[in-house]
């Protein structure tokens, strides 16, 4: 008896040890994911999702959930066995071929580009309403000089812009709820953009949950963590992303209506300026503009990985991988930056949002084939879950407006031309 107390006395200072470094393990895993996923889509994604589904809107959070899911899981099964940047294009390139490899990057590297210019022009337009779009690609190209010089938003500071964004959610919920909606005449039947009802809304959606890869398969081994933390990390991410959407959905819904909802540019000020929040306009168009800015800095170290593993295969000039003194590519930053204010100048946000999801969908279903054959030996659920995976991607890309398609139908074919014209290899 004495012998087992002493056992557990002297087992205890290190289980307590192993205990406080998962919680700090758990506590920098939940910020890179959460840090991409509550971003633009959920600050402006919602009303393209409601002028899909209109009154349907919440059915497509659980849809677009399932497709996060399955897409998370590959992409942590490809990064365990393909470690550094780009695990989902390099797993593509060894398990399916070259060809869909360069459907892959283009798809993914074109997404990307897009969703800064997105992101950007959310910024600018609730943050800075009055200003001219070239804020946005200012904006953009600043962001890429800090990230340049080796800006990384992890810990603490993570932490801080998550409670910001919290914050700013809860606030628009609240007041949404706490005043019921006035009496508005009736809004003119809305015409869908090329969008296919709940399917639709969760393609749209899908923009608002990306950012998982920053956990499940990191460019840089320091951002990386063991297994069980990042499944747990993952599945609370899902969770807290899904139940923000669905309550913020559900609160807009509530105050402006389906249609007002669906032809709203800037969803959570239209819905204060209709509860008679109008006094709360500047302060929450500031905080979400504040909000963004580490979704900015994610967005382009995902760009970057992806990038730097098709350098490496020689599909993109070699210049492009020469790296400042803080480590960082900085040539391959500028392009990526430069390409992605241009974007920000001519497009809007919401179609540059519809064309990024369409983009990334594509990206999603090869890399969940190419986890499918990567996990032919492996256990039959996770298989699965990868043929679920690309068959969701697959359907919820076709379920896009028609401009988000052919956008993406460009990329698919030139991006696999210039790939090689710049290798000068077509196999």
């Amino acid at each position: 008896m004495a012998q087992q107390v002493a056992e557990q006395a002297a087992s205890s200072p290190a289980e307590s040890a192993r205990r406080g470094r998962a919680r700090r393990s758990i506590g920098s895993a939940l910020p890179l994911a959460l840090g991409g996923m509550l971003g633009a889509g959920l600050f402006v994604g919602i009303a393209p999702a409601a002028l899909a589904a209109g009154p349907l809107l919440l059915l497509a959070v659980p849809l677009v959930l399932v497709a996060v899911a399955c897409s998370a899981l590959a992409s942590a099964h490809q990064s365990a066995s393909y470690r550094g940047p780009g695990a989902g294009y390099a797993c593509i390139r060894a398990r399916l071929g070259v060809l869909p490899a360069r459907f892959g990057a283009a798809t993914a590297l074109a997404g990307k580009v897009a969703a800064l210019a997105a992101i950007a022009r959310v910024i600018a337009e609730h943050a800075m309403p009055a200003a001219p779009p070239v804020v946005s690609s200012a904006i953009v190209l600043l962001v890429v000089l800090a990230a340049t010089a080796g800006l990384r938003i992890r810990g603490a500071a993570a932490w801080l812009w998550l409670l910001l964004t919290l914050a700013v959610v809860g606030l628009v919920i609240a007041v949404c709820f706490a005043i019921e909606p006035p009496e508005s005449p009736a809004m003119p039947a809305v015409q869908e953009d090329g969008a296919i009802g709940i399917t639709g809304a969760a393609g749209v959606l899908f923009f608002g949950f990306l950012g998982f890869e920053r956990l499940t398969a990191p460019a840089e081994e320091r951002d990386r963590h063991r297994g069980v933390i990042v499944k747990w990390g993952v599945v609370a991410s899902l969770v807290v992303t899904g139940v923000v959407v669905s309550l913020l959905a559900w609160a807009l819904l509530h105050q402006l209506g389906p249609a007002r909802l669906a032809l709203s540019g800037q969803p959570l000020l239209d819905a204060l300026d209709a509860a008679a929040g109008g006094r709360l306009r500047p302060m929450v168009g500031t905080a979400v503009g504040l909000a963004l800015f580490p979704v900015l800095l994610g967005v382009l170290e995902s760009l970057r990985s992806t990038a730097l593993a098709v350098q490496r295969d020689q599909d993109l000039p070699a210049a492009l991988a020469r790296e400042s003194r803080a480590g960082t590519p900085y040539l391959l930053d500028l392009c990526a930056g430069v390409a992605a204010a241009v974007v920000a100048l001519l497009v809007q946000p919401v179609p540059a949002m519809a064309f990024a999801s369409c983009c990334l969908l594509v990206h999603h279903a090869l890399a969940n084939a190419a986890a499918r054959v990567l996990l032919a030996d492996d256990q039959v659920w996770r298989m699965r879950s990868a043929c679920l995976g690309m068959g969701l991607a697959v359907i919820l890309a076709m379920s896009m407006p028609v401009h988000a398609m052919l956008g993406t139908l460009v990329v698919v074919i030139a991006g696999p031309l210039l790939a090689g014209l710049v290798s000068r290899r077509w196999s």
